[in-house]
């Protein structure tokens, strides 16, 4: 909230309250840009600010308590793991070192179109010479929902992220974890 405050201040955007969080956390991506008055042709300008302010901001991002050890346990078993981002593969790199995670991703890919993951997804696909059935996705926004019901791609939706866990249920992912010992659970289960 406070970044995307920070950009709409400069560009003159409806400002996030506190008392609107809950509302927009239910609103997929392109109802939430229509309820804030975000002119579309604006967005890619947001993503290249937003980009640059989570640069600006990384050093006060903390990983979810209980993930690095997810990460470690499945890293450990062999499961090989790749991050797909919409934000910039030099801010996620700085992430993952800043929390000593950056030795358990096989590659980091950056999926520039906020609408685009599909395409992104389907690349990863080709290039590891695999099918959609064989790869797992592990997401928490709603549009990784729908670009994995794209190409078949099984998902888990986590609800730890910005969307709503009722959200993420409208677009009916294969598994659902409310916590990282439940996604650990299930990962396990399918690998």
């Amino acid at each position: 909230m406070k970044l995307y405050n920070e950009m709409a201040g400069q560009h003159q955007f409806r400002k996030i309250r506190e008392q609107d969080l809950a509302l927009l956390r239910t609103l997929s991506i392109a109802e939430r840009v229509d309820h804030l008055g975000v002119p579309a042709l604006q967005i890619p300008k947001l993503i290249i600010a937003g980009r640059q302010l989570y640069q600006d901001n990384i050093r006060a991002l903390h990983v979810v308590p209980g993930m690095k050890e997810v990460i470690a346990k499945l890293s450990s078993q062999g499961v090989k793991s790749s991050i797909l981002s919409s934000n910039s593969e030099a801010n996620i790199r700085l992430f993952l070192k800043k929390n000593k995670m950056d030795g358990f991703f096989k590659e980091i890919i950056s999926a520039k179109l906020l609408f685009g993951k599909h395409h992104a997804i389907r690349k990863v696909i080709k290039q590891w010479g695999t099918t959609a059935a064989r790869m797992i996705y592990v997401g928490d926004e709603l549009r990784d929902i729908e670009a994995c019901k794209k190409l078949g791609v099984p998902i888990v939706a986590v609800t730890w992220g910005y969307d709503d866990p009722r959200l993420l249920l409208r677009g009916q992912p294969d598994y659902f974890a409310n916590s990282p010992g439940e996604l650990l659970k299930t990962l396990q289960g399918l690998v």
